[in-house]
């Protein structure tokens, strides 16, 4: 039996203090001596009157998410049919390719490098060669 609360007493963490009260209240009636009475007392106590122990409890409360033991693996959701009466005409049809749209056109003017004109910078200009140069030692 594990000690946390939250675990033992098969409480909700993310609930507040209501449900706290009426989860225990229930184990409580239901509880067989005093013993188990004082224990539920106890561990309301300490999740009721001590936010920061309940804090404490709700993060090491470990929920099982996994099959138990010895049980078969889930199955593996099978692809739903489609109903063709599900899809309307939009969803059918094949659109032109968003890159199209996106890239230049041969027929469109190409803009004007202002760099073209430049003679460092330009297409025109002609690379460094020694008798170019003005820095040659």
């Amino acid at each position: 039996m594990s000690d946390n609360p939250f675990e033992r007493y098969d409480i909700d963490p993310r609930e507040g203090v209501r449900a706290i009260t009426e989860r225990l209240r229930e184990l409580a009636e239901d509880a067989k001596d005093d013993d188990e009475r004082r224990s539920i007392r106890a561990a309301w106590e300490e999740l009721t009157m001590h936010p920061a122990r309940r804090l404490k409890a709700a993060l090491f409360a470990h929920p099982e998410t996994r099959a138990p033991l010895g049980a078969a693996p889930p199955r593996a959701a099978r692809p739903r049919a489609i109903d063709p009466g599900d899809l309307s005409w939009r969803e059918l049809v094949v659109l032109p390719p968003v890159e199209g749209a996106l890239t230049p056109r041969a027929s469109a003017p190409r803009p004007r490098n202002p760099l073209d004109d430049d003679p460092i910078f330009g297409s025109q200009a002609q690379p460094a060669t020694k008798e170019t140069r003005t820095d040659v030692r």
